[in-house]
């Protein structure tokens, strides 16, 4: 199995801190792992990003996966995750 991973494209203005990098991805309800987080952002220490993001209150997903004998972590949102944060960005104040 190859999967290839690109950048997501938004509109948002172009984050700044690894933190702010790995949500952005991640709001786009692409998976990332490791080996993506190095490849795309040059970001080696995701795990601790994730962490990071769970802290403050983000309910990231995640699943151990094998390939080619090694194991690493995919992460993401869930749906109801994405649909709220996009509901709360779309919400106009009169």
């Amino acid at each position: 199995m190859t999967t290839t991973a690109t950048a997501p494209v938004t509109n948002q203005p172009a984050p700044k801190t690894q933190i702010e990098i790995v949500r952005s991805h991640l709001m786009t309800g692409a998976t990332i792992t490791i080996w993506d987080s190095i490849r795309l952002y040059r970001i080696t220490s995701l795990a601790p990003r994730i962490h990071d993001l769970r802290s403050a209150g983000l309910l990231i997903q995640s699943e151990m996966i094998k390939h080619n004998n090694k194991w690493f972590a995919v992460y993401w949102l869930d749906e109801q995750t994405l649909l709220e944060s996009e509901l709360s960005n779309s919400e106009v104040t009169l």
